[in-house]
């Protein structure tokens, strides 16, 4: 599956996605392991992932995919879109939105597939309610 990351801004912008843990852990770009942010000098550029707008320049509609490696493992993760400034991501880019993606090792989790990860989705929901973090399925505004 692809495209599982969307979101709706300006015409011809440059966003990118990045995917952390519950932790606070963030993702590598290709998702075969996360860590701290900054482990190793790395910076936003290591840690994004690019989203294309669907009809350049005309649609204002962005997507990208959640982990095109088959890396990341069933569950449940935080995800921060972007807005890139200039020729890179760096850290010092605007966040415009935040969401929760529910992952199955594949794809996203629907209604669709919801019965055969509900055990495993219940316990990370716990964990991340727990920690104090607003778990919200819809992109908003950057906090």
């Amino acid at each position: 599956m692809s495209s599982e990351l969307s979101y709706d801004h300006d015409l011809s912008a440059i966003l990118y996605a990045i995917r952390f843990q519950l932790d606070g852990d963030v993702f590598l770009t290709n998702g075969a392991s996360d860590e701290v942010w900054g482990t190793g000098a790395r910076d936003a550029a290591d840690y994004a992932v690019t989203m294309t707008e669907t009809t350049v320049g005309e649609s204002g509609h962005y997507v990208g995919d959640f982990d095109t490696s088959a890396n990341i493992a069933v569950g449940v993760y935080p995800v921060t879109i972007f807005l890139r400034a200039g020729g890179a991501p760096v850290n010092s880019d605007r966040p415009l939105g935040r969401g929760i993606m529910y992952w199955d090792g594949a794809a996203e989790i629907n209604i669709f597939t919801l019965d055969a990860n509900q055990n495993t989705i219940i316990t990370d929901m716990s964990a991340l309610t727990a920690s104090g973090s607003k778990v919200n399925t819809v992109f908003g505004p950057g906090e």
